[in-house]
């Protein structure tokens, strides 16, 4: 072989190594999350395990970099920076208008509750307007989480009758609260609740009762910024959650996590979810 010919095939290879040096990079992204460890020290929740199953699912081809953040602050980030996600959030009219979320949702929860601790003379079921104004209630809420549409909405309309704490650990620090009576009420998955303080005896005077008119299950998605790679990042994360064996994974996990009758409906609404196509 010529030195002309060699010549020429190494400047090809020293051209074509680097684009494929940078094709197999991983898409880093910055995933902001609230959750804190659970008193148990677990340092995973549910939700956090399902995005490393789609990380391993996705087999190299994303990098996810975990970054403890307040409710309110990763959503600002996520407005600010390019490469951020976050998971296990609701969609909201507001929220699509300011983030790309996932197709296809990693979570479904039963409505929200009003969690209330020594109040055997309420009713099973309440409106948040009785709640407050006829049972006098002191509720507290979360900084920037979504509870669902109608409650959204009536938070909104009436900010100055809740309890609002902000921060990372404020969903803690309600619950707290709530066994100290510096609280009446808090909202809450009952099933994230009874996972925080289910060995607490004093959980036997806690009572979970149904907020009236609110949606019957809740879906958590991925959501991330609105740009070349929040776009990446979402297609990557529904091609994962297309996948028969994590959506079995995400189905059996509510399984063992929830009981009838919630559990019914959670998996038939994972289901149906997993089933629709993408537009």
């Amino acid at each position: 072989m010529s030195k002309f010919a060699i010549e020429i095939i190494l400047s090809v290879l020293l051209a074509v190594i680097p684009t494929l040096a940078e094709a197999k990079k991983p898409l880093k992204v910055q995933i902001m999350t609230d959750f804190a460890p659970q008193v148990d020290g677990d340092s995973h929740n549910i939700a956090t395990q399902f995005m490393l199953d789609i990380e391993k699912q996705l087999n190299g081809a994303i990098a996810l970099n975990f970054i403890p953040a307040s409710r309110l602050r990763e959503w600002q980030q996520l407005h600010t920076l390019q490469d951020v996600c976050l998971y296990n959030k609701a969609k909201t009219p507001e929220r699509l208008n300011n983030a790309l979320f996932s197709h296809y949702p990693i979570m479904a929860f039963p409505a929200n509750r009003l969690v209330v601790y020594n109040h055997p003379e309420l009713p099973q079921s309440v409106s948040l307007e009785d709640a407050i104004n006829k049972y006098k209630l002191i509720i507290g809420i979360t900084s920037g989480r979504a509870y669902g549409s109608e409650i959204d909405d009536y938070i909104r309309k009436h900010p100055d009758s809740f309890m609002t704490l902000a921060g990372t650990t404020s969903a803690l620090r309600l619950s707290q609260m709530l066994f100290q009576n510096k609280v009446d009420a808090i909202i809450e998955y009952s099933a994230v609740f009874v996972s925080r303080h289910g060995k607490d005896p004093r959980t036997t005077d806690i009572r979970y009762l149904s907020v009236e008119n609110s949606n019957q299950a809740i879906f958590g998605y991925i959501a991330c910024s609105r740009s070349d790679q929040g776009q990446q990042a979402i297609a990557l994360f529904d091609q994962a959650l297309q996948s028969a064996s994590l959506q079995q994974a995400i189905i059996t996990s509510h399984e063992h996590t929830f009981v009838p009758p919630e559990q019914t409906l959670l998996i038939n609404a994972l289901k149906s979810a997993f089933k629709t196509p993408k537009p």
